[in-house]
């Protein structure tokens, strides 16, 4: 059949289909009374349905929970008490800079922070390790007994300047509190809590160091730290300040005026001033002298300058104070301290054949006042028993006969001026008593003679160790051929034939020299205090010397056009120490032109012409090139700093006892005597023996005369007067959101348990809390399960 005819014919019952969907059905009436009763009945069922449901999972949540309830479990959360049960490794950080100080009413910023400390010490759980960290002394150890830590933190009574700020200090409690477990025996990881006790000043916090301290925090075990940071500092500081005492050089001739600049700060309501006295005092003196005292006004947040001019100076060493005649709030900067000297010139030796020819070397330096130069001859020169080298001479001209001996090493410098040999006499010869000084550090000046006088070999091999070259002949630059290139400066009017004389070649390479420094500070503030750059001393003649193995050229003639051609005018070398594993020592400073005055026809320069002031500067600077020099010379340092002091040079003894003077009760015991060693020059006193502020000194007395004394000063930094607190979220993006805690003067009287509101870190027992709500639970079933099957009476 045709699939065609086939569908057709399915499509008969098409009909069927229709009739049956669209069959329509008789409508019921349902009886009204009837209708009411049947919905009734369905609300009840619901009703009794959702009763049953809500009473099985009550039932069913019943049986759960006390299936939970005896699995005891426990949350890791950061919510629980600090007075629980489980131990707590706990470092305390207390803020001791100066700042911490600030006292409105009896009690200072650290007096608080050390009862609050207690507080938290007595709160945490038993068998808690402690460490307290304060930081003037980041060393610290764990404490298994409270009392202890008790004590530790007691012992803080005293704010200490120049310390680490409380960033260094969290460094220091992550590293205790990374090996906190193994250091107490710990059975399981203790929770870890690091409290911080500090104002929050500006130089408290080191924001720069956030991003490596949280690397650092991550390298601590689990559980990682909490943080609570107690911040007592004063939201609205009132406080007058001396920021700073100045006075350039601290080094000045005797009967000088020396003027003192003191700088004075204030905070306190915006645009008000304040005013204050700063009155100066000597220190030993019994009370200041009220006709320095100047009076000062200043806008808080802004600073004002005085000067202060002090005459009728002690020779020695001079120490002031310079103080607020009225303390305030802040103790720690209403004094700082000046220790400067006045006294005679530093003192140099001269040893020379020829005592004449050294005149113009003695003026040079008489003329400039800063140095005393002694001349003596090498008969002078002896060794002492004790093996050192001492030189004889009579003070007094007048008196020859009145001898004094005095160590070599008491001389800032020595030295040798156009002597003949100085490998004589044989057996103790002049090197012989000079090497040791300067492998001790000594400093010497090598100036050979003319030639036909001086001996060569008096200076090159028997002193290869000292000399910074070995000397040839003596060029004559008016007679070498070819002459020297044609010598120029600003001030001639036209080039100068090389042969009449060389000048020397200061480039940028030999300005930059320590030696010629000074010099090139001259040209760039176009002083016409040195005429060595306009118009230029001439060399004629000089020894031609070969630069030994380590010796440095300071500066070259001009007497070719390629440098590697040109000859050394001035040379040095320093000088080891080989019983010393070869450390650096002393200095050996080579002219290779002569210095002494002799026959006018043998003029070898025209150093000494009276033309310009080269004659008396170029001694200067050779001299203090290598004695230091006191435009530098510094006596006053910040609290915290390691402070360096030269002993006295041939005026120690074996058995000398260095006797350390400093504020009451902070240099007391075995701290107030400092016994050198026998090849000790210098003493380098560090903290904690600088972390207080005041004036210090030394000195050595071997009977009743005081043979020497020497002294500094330690000043708080200025930046521990910025009261201005650092913004709390820099604080709060290492320790955590919240974890800042104020302490003011309205929760003076609250529990330190009370301030805690912030979480402290620790697994919560969930025990106690499952198993009164199963019971609350089934009080609950009892009673709903009463209620819902109450029979109706």
């Amino acid at each position: 059949m045709n699939a065609i005819l086939l569908a057709g014919a399915a499509l008969v019952g098409l009909p069927v289909l229709l009739h049956l969907i669209m069959k329509q059905e008789p409508k019921r009436l349902s009886f009204p009374a009837y209708r009411f009763l049947k919905q009734k009945l369905k609300t009840n069922q619901r009703k009794l349905r959702l009763r049953h449901f809500i009473l099985l999972a009550l039932r069913m949540l019943i049986i759960a929970l006390f299936t939970l309830t005896l699995y005891q479990p426990s949350l890791k959360s950061d919510q629980f008490n600090i007075r629980g049960e489980q131990p707590v490794a706990a470092v305390i950080v207390i803020d001791t800079s100066p700042s911490m100080g600030y006292a409105p009413d009896k009690l200072s910023r650290l007096d608080e922070a050390r009862q609050r400390a207690i507080e938290l010490l007595n709160d945490l759980p038993d068998r808690s390790p402690v460490a307290v960290l304060d930081t003037a002394d980041l060393s610290a150890v764990w404490l298994q007994d409270t009392g202890a830590a008790q004590r530790r933190i007691e012992d803080l009574k005293e704010t200490r300047g120049g310390g680490h700020n409380v960033s260094a200090a969290i460094a220091a409690a992550y590293q205790l509190l990374a090996k906190v477990d193994q250091e107490t025996d710990a059975a399981d990881p203790l929770q870890k809590l690091v409290a911080v006790f500090t104002d929050r000043t500006a130089s408290s916090w080191d924001g720069t160091r956030t991003e490596d301290l949280k690397k650092l925090r991550e390298q601590v075990p689990d559980p990682k730290p909490t943080h609570v940071v107690f911040d007592f500092g004063p939201d609205q500081p009132v406080n007058v300040s001396i920021l700073a005492v100045e006075m350039k050089p601290q080094i000045v001739p005797a009967n000088q005026t020396v003027t003192v600049d003191v700088t004075v700060g204030a905070v306190g309501a915006a645009g008000e001033a304040i005013e204050a006295v700063v009155t100066p005092k000597l220190t030993g003196a019994a009370k200041a002298d009220g006709s320095l005292a100047k009076p000062v006004k200043v806008v808080s947040g802004q600073t004002q300058r005085l000067s202060f001019e002090l005459r009728n100076l002690k020779p020695g060493l001079n120490q002031w104070e310079f103080a607020l005649s009225k303390p305030d709030n802040l103790a720690a900067d209403n004094v700082r301290y000046l220790t400067f000297k006045v006294g005679a010139a530093r003192r140099i030796l001269t040893i020379t054949d020829d005592p004449k020819g050294a005149t113009f070397w003695q003026v040079a330096h008489l003329t400039k006042e800063e140095f005393d130069c002694l001349v003596v001859t090498p008969s002078q020169i002896e060794t002492a028993e004790g093996g050192q080298a001492v030189v004889k001479f009579a003070p007094d001209p007048k008196k020859p006969a009145e001898l004094v001996t005095e160590d070599l090493r008491s001389f800032e410098t020595v030295c040798l001026l156009a002597v003949n040999n100085p490998n004589l006499p044989a057996g103790s010869t002049l090197w012989d008593k000079l090497r040791p000084m300067l492998r001790a550090g000594g400093k010497l000046i090598v100036i050979p003679g003319r030639d036909g006088w001086t001996d060569p070999a008096g200076y090159n091999d028997v002193a290869s160790d000292l000399m910074p070259g070995t000397l040839g002949k003596v060029i004559d630059t008016r007679r070498v051929t070819p002459p020297p290139p044609p010598q120029t400066a600003s001030t001639w009017e036209e080039p100068r034939e090389g042969k009449n004389g060389v000048t020397w070649v200061l480039d940028e390479k030999a300005l930059a020299h320590p030696l010629l420094k000074p010099i090139d500070a001259w040209r760039q503030q176009r002083t016409e205090r040195l005429n060595v750059i306009s118009n230029p001393r001439v060399t004629w003649k000089f020894w031609d010397v070969t630069p030994a193995a380590g010796a440095t050229v300071a500066v070259r003639y001009r007497d070719a056009e390629k440098p590697e051609q040109q000859h050394p005018a001035v040379l040095e070398r320093t000088v080891t120490d080989p019983n010393d594993g070869n450390k650096p020592k002393g200095k050996v400073v080579l002219l290779t032109t002569r210095m002494d005055v002799g026959d006018d026809r043998d003029n070898w320069h025209n150093y000494w012409a009276q033309d310009g002031s080269w004659f008396v500067v170029f001694p200067n600077l050779l001299v203090r090139y290598l004695a230091g020099d006191t435009e530098d010379a510094n006596f006053n340092y910040p609290t915290g700093a390691t402070v360096t002091v030269p002993l006295p040079r041939g005026k120690l003894q074996r058995e000398s006892v260095v006797l350390f003077e400093g504020p009451p009760n902070v240099i007391v015991g075995n701290d107030a005597t400092i016994r050198p060693g026998d090849k000790q020059t210098e003493l380098r006193i560090s903290p904690p023996k600088t972390n207080a502020p005041g004036n210090y000194a030394l000195s050595v007395r071997p009977g009743a005369t005081e043979v020497w004394r020497d002294g500094f000063s330690l000043n708080v930094p200025a930046d521990e007067s910025n009261l201005a607190k650092v913004d709390v979220k820099d604080v709060e993006e290492l320790v955590g959101e919240g974890r800042v805690i104020a302490v003011t003067p309205a929760t003076k009287n609250v529990s330190l348990a009370d301030l805690l509101t912030t979480t402290l870190g620790g697994l919560i027992d969930l025990f106690p809390w499952l198993l009164i709500a199963v019971l609350g639970l089934l009080v609950g079933e009892s009673f709903i399960a009463n209620r819902f099957y109450r029979r109706v009476r």
